[in-house]
């Protein structure tokens, strides 16, 4: 019987520490997931749940949500320097929007996106551009 409890007690133990010795994964910078997020590809369609729904304009200028599956998906760049657009990044606790508006363009978008689990995902965005 002194066995068991001693087995018992050693097993209890083992699995204490153990569970102390694991790595804690620390939140995702927003910055760094954005740039990957912009240059790989694999990356990108890693970090969107599909299918995704967004909001864009129908042919009546209305918002309407579309549902669109990861075959049909065309990776947005959100890096464009120099290219006529304005940038206002609004971070918010768990939530980063980033609002695109073009300079004599008729681009206007916002992409949202959120931290699960400690890293980034794009929730969803709205492209209300004409």
């Amino acid at each position: 019987m002194k066995k068991i409890i001693t087995l018992l007690s050693l097993f209890l133990l083992m699995n204490f520490i153990n569970a102390q010795t694991k790595p804690v994964v620390a939140d995702e910078n927003f910055t760094t997931f954005l740039k990957k997020f912009n240059s790989d590809k694999n990356f990108h369609l890693s970090r969107i749940n599909f299918p995704i729904t967004v909001k864009l304009l129908n042919d009546d200028f209305e918002l309407v949500n579309y549902t669109i599956a990861k075959s049909d998906y065309k990776q947005i760049q959100l890096n464009d320097k120099g290219s006529t657009y304005q940038y206002k990044n609004i971070p918010k606790n768990n939530t980063y929007i980033i609002k695109r508006k073009g300079i004599d363009n008729g681009i206007l978008a916002e992409y949202i996106f959120e931290k699960r689990k400690r890293i980034w995902y794009l929730k969803t965005y709205i492209d209300e551009s004409t």
